[in-house]
């Protein structure tokens, strides 16, 4: 018998029960929809976090202060900095990253607002993108200028457009207070999720020069903290290494071990494969039903065979051979769990969007975890239905026939 016979009438008889087959479908359908989502999800996470990393920057290393070894002067300051910046020509920018929480001003409007401080380098180390004006300069930090770079959240609630370069703003910290004047506007570090309807909920942010900042922040020019970033990320170990020791040798302590360099190249990788082992932890559980799916399947074909048994007598009377009773019975089965994949696989879409929009990032669909999403499906219906389909061929036509 011809395969496309095989399909009419697996066909056939998954119309003659409508209802037992969309109900033996329903476990692949949860299951593969579960699967599609995760899957998607995951992957929409991953790329998401890889993005906002690598906005941060891949070539970035932290270098760090023990603050249980280090003394107040084995802090880093202003002359380390020129220092690390003069290590070589990979060393694209140094800046460290003061931070207070403060309030932004304009006329009758204020909000919250994070108040960052760094060289012009902060641009880069915290992967800010410019949508008008222009980043605070290194003339601007070295002179202690009033100036300040908002994000557009900011600049839409206060004055309704990003084109705001040369108005003022009025920043307080605590007792502190400073007139300055914006040059520039960035994106907002909450990307899309800073709708209009959020404004009033969300703090604003701002980031000012460094020595701006010592004085809005009360802050001493000594640092526990500061980015490097290099122009190459595969150098990121080597220059981490020679900060080090750059430092160590400008205060005199080597081998105390007050200094250490972070990788952001090697956290992003670590966050990877963390990320990989939990979506597929999460995954095999949601795959789970796919089995409890299958032993539907294996119990609903053999309820089948048992209602089937005398057509299978007389087909055999007939000159039917076992392997064809064999491969009707499991096209059948993979038919239906193929069906039911394709459902769960179009409900699992419809899910993975609807979830990552309330996440605030886009789910990630890539073509050999749809095929093999699918794939996995109809290997189910063929696994389960291989008992059915052995029990149905394996009939004595003689019983088959005597069968009520």
């Amino acid at each position: 018998m011809l395969i496309k016979e095989y399909f009419k009438m697996s066909l056939d008889s998954i119309r003659s029960n409508k209802m037992r087959a969309l109900l033996t479908m329903l476990g692949i359908v949860i299951g593969i929809a579960a699967v599609i989502t995760i899957v998607a999800a995951g992957d929409g996470v991953k790329a998401y976090m890889n993005k906002q990393m690598e906005a941060v920057g891949t070539n970035t290393v932290v270098i760090s202060v023990d603050t249980d070894e280090a003394s107040d002067n084995e802090l880093i300051t202003n002359e380390d900095l020129e220092a690390l910046m003069d290590m070589g020509d990979y060393v694209r920018a140094v800046t460290p990253q003061l931070y207070g929480w403060g309030t932004v001003s304009f006329r009758k409007n204020t909000m919250n607002a994070s108040v960052y401080a760094g060289t012009e380098g902060l641009a880069t180390a915290g992967g800010l993108s410019m949508i008008s004006g222009t980043f605070f300069s290194e003339s601007d930090n070295l002179s202690g200028r009033n100036v300040c770079v908002i994000d557009d959240m900011v600049a839409r609630k206060f004055f309704g457009t990003t084109d705001v370069a040369g108005l003022e703003i009025t920043v307080e910290y605590k007792d502190n207070m400073k007139t300055m004047r914006i040059v520039g506007v960035c994106k907002s570090p909450y990307g899309d999720f800073a709708t209009e309807e959020m404004m009033d909920y969300l703090p604003g942010t701002l980031y000012i020069p460094l020595n701006t900042g010592l004085s809005l922040l009360n802050e001493k020019a000594q640092y526990k903290s500061v980015y490097l970033i290099s122009n190459d990320k595969a150098i990121n170990d080597a220059m981490g290494d020679t900060a080090v020791r750059t430092l160590e040798a400008r205060h005199n302590n080597s081998g105390r071990n007050v200094y250490y360099a972070q990788n952001m190249s090697a956290q992003l990788d670590m966050i990877n494969d963390i990320m990989n082992l939990i979506q597929s932890f999460i995954a095999a559980v949601a795959a789970i039903s796919l089995v409890v799916g299958g032993i539907g399947v294996m119990n609903i074909m053999l309820v089948s065979v048992t209602e089937r048994t005398r057509e299978i007598g007389i087909r055999k009377s007939l000159g039917a051979k076992t392997n064809a009773i064999l491969f009707q019975f499991l096209t059948e089965s993979a038919i239906i769990t193929l069906i039911g994949g394709l459902i769960g696989l179009i409900l699992g879409i419809i899910g993975a969007y609807i979830f990552c929009s309330f996440a605030g990032f886009p789910p990630v669909f890539t073509p050999i975890s749809i095929f093999m999403t699918v794939l996995f499906s109809a290997s189910v219906g063929i696994f389960f239905g291989l008992y059915p389909a052995k029990k149905a061929a394996q009939l004595s036509p003689i019983e088959a026939l005597r069968h009520d």
